[in-house]
């Protein structure tokens, strides 16, 4: 009988190893399929949100790069706005610099002839102090008169010149040469 309790304290063991073998497997299936669950369901969300993100950070980079497709536009243009601006300040720097030779050249040919111009009206100057020594040489000779002038104009004729500094300006007559009082021109003639 020892030897049947003993088989069947076994059994009984065998049995109750197998029921809480079971149980175990039950729970720990349970646990396994709930951590699956939950897993899978963790997993979508993250996926999910992954994929949103993505799609948000696509929408953005199409923002970008029609941004850039903007920026790209402009900055032609705006390359093109230099090299025309660029172009137009070397013509006109051209232009002024023409502009500025000319009227450099000008000025200088100008100053040239102001210069041959002033030398010429220094040979008159000089022309005129040698025609005035030769008027007051001829005024400090006394003028001659004619035997038939009448008496009272040779007294005219015979007074002194007056001092040189109130010499009046002489006139000129025909030829550049100077006029002489009317009493004496017959004198002025005979002496020439």
């Amino acid at each position: 009988m020892a030897a049947r309790s003993q088989g069947a304290t076994a059994q009984m063991n065998y049995a109750a190893g197998s029921t809480a073998g079971s149980t175990f497997r039950e729970v720990a299936s349970n646990l396994a399929n709930e951590l699956v669950a939950q897993l899978t369901q963790e997993h979508t969300r993250e996926v999910t949100a992954m994929y949103q993100e993505v799609i948000a950070l696509r929408n953005e980079l199409q923002r970008v790069a029609e941004l850039m497709q903007g920026y790209m536009q402009r900055e032609k243009q705006l390359h093109e706005m230099m090299e025309q601006l660029t172009s137009t300040y070397q013509e006109a720097t051209a232009h002024f610099h023409v502009a500025h030779s000319n009227f450099n050249d000008h000025a200088t040919t100008a100053a040239a002839s102001h210069d041959q111009q002033r030398r010429a009206l220094a040979d008159p100057m000089r022309d005129t102090e040698l025609e005035l020594q030769r008027i007051n040489a001829l005024l400090a000779q006394p003028p001659i008169p004619p035997p038939d002038l009448p008496s009272h104009l040779h007294q005219g004729c015979r007074s002194a010149p007056p001092p040189r500094s109130a010499v009046a300006p002489v006139s000129t007559g025909f030829r550049g040469q100077p006029m002489q009082p009317v009493g004496c021109r017959s004198n002025m003639q005979l002496n020439v």
